[in-house]
């Protein structure tokens, strides 16, 4: 019950809340990837994001949190974004033989928003460098979204 009204305490000092999903390409040989996000804005140009991804054809997962500085201008919203996450490396089930293939990550980036359908669904292409271990990436991307 707690759980709940902290959710709910979060949710009434929300300013935007966004939910959508995006396809792109990485470097590094690591290919296609895919991948959903959750968005929540707490002051002013500022958002807290929780976003996930796989690779097309490859058992490995990323989750990270980030950060997000942006500010909207009409309807395209410019931003840069820093985060830390969760690499699962190359096998699809987490076991104690595959513990030692997660690594942590750090990751830079920018992008663009802008709406299509106003103030519902919305577009987003963002290029983000990933330092996971010794090999650092990049990942381009576009994804649609809601926001409410």
């Amino acid at each position: 019950m707690k759980r709940f009204f902290v959710l709910l305490f979060l949710v009434a000092l929300a300013r935007a809340f966004d939910l959508g999903g995006f396809i792109g390409e990485a470097s590094n040989e690591r290919g296609a990837t895919y991948g959903v996000f959750a968005s929540i804005s707490l002051f002013p140009f500022t958002r807290i994001e929780v976003e996930g991804a796989k690779f097309f054809g490859r058992g490995e997962k990323q989750i990270s949190l980030n950060g997000e500085l942006g500010m909207g201008l009409g309807g395209v919203h410019p931003y840069f974004s820093v985060g830390v996450g969760v690499d699962s490396g190359p096998r699809q089930e987490l076991s104690p033989k595959s513990l030692s293939s997660i690594s942590f990550f750090t990751t830079a980036g920018a992008g663009v928003k802008f709406s299509i359908a106003p103030m519902l669904l919305k577009m987003r292409i963002d290029i983000r460098r990933f330092s996971v271990g010794e090999k650092p990436y990049y990942r381009a991307y576009v994804g649609l979204f809601f926001s409410i």
